[in-house]
């Protein structure tokens, strides 16, 4: 093979890789898309029916009805409330569970703590890529309002740590009313983030 034959070879070769590597860039933004608006319209979605439940108003007959949750027993998937961080800008419904379904659509409530209201340590989970992406910001004394069918309830952040996955301490129970927010991080990590960034709050005296 000539060397004339082999430089156009290489560059037929480079033009065809620039060419696959841009169809897979292209197929990987679409997909991401796609999940974003999915996620969107879920969050509109069950907002919207959320605020009916707690107005007593009735949903049209062809809407599914939000699902009820027994406060003590939530099903796997069930809509548990809706959490906001005002001074930040986070608002998101949180949804039981935390699988991958349920934390590409919602923030979710980790089984076997607490629920919003209950004494004891209430552990809420989200992808630090989407719903908890402001969670870098937030501060000792911001508020955060848990609201769900049985009330609304205001705790105030105490601080916050980094963490290794295996760290479960962290959700441990307690004897008063506590939240605790899960994370990976670092929040600009590329792939698997290798630790946790946990923020700990507790119920406003009072509420």
């Amino acid at each position: 093979m000539s060397f004339q034959v082999r430089v156009r070879f290489r560059k037929a070769l480079l033009r065809r890789s620039e060419q696959f590597f841009f169809i897979v860039g292209f197929v990987l933004l679409g997909l991401c898309a796609v999940i974003l608006a999915q996620a969107w319209f879920f969050q509109a979605y069950e907002s919207w029916a959320f605020e009916q439940e707690l107005r007593g108003a009735p949903l049209p007959s062809s809407v599914p009805n939000l699902p009820k949750v027994d406060f003590e027993l939530t099903a796997d998937r069930s809509i548990v409330g809706r959490m906001e961080i005002p001074r930040i800008g986070l608002k998101a419904m949180i949804r039981e569970g935390v699988s991958h379904r349920t934390l590409a659509l919602a923030v979710g409530h980790i089984p076997g703590t607490a629920l919003p209201g209950q004494t004891g340590n209430v552990g809420i989970a989200g992808h630090r890529d989407t719903f908890f992406r402001s969670l870098r910001e937030v501060h000792p004394g911001d508020a955060i309002i848990l609201t769900t069918l049985g009330g609304s309830y205001e705790y105030r952040v105490e601080s916050s740590e980094v963490v290794a996955p295996r760290d479960t301490r962290v959700l441990e129970n307690s004897s008063r009313p506590e939240l605790t927010l899960v994370t990976c991080y670092p929040f600009y990590y590329v792939g698997p983030a290798p630790e946790r960034f946990i923020v700990h709050a507790r119920r406003a005296a009072g509420d």
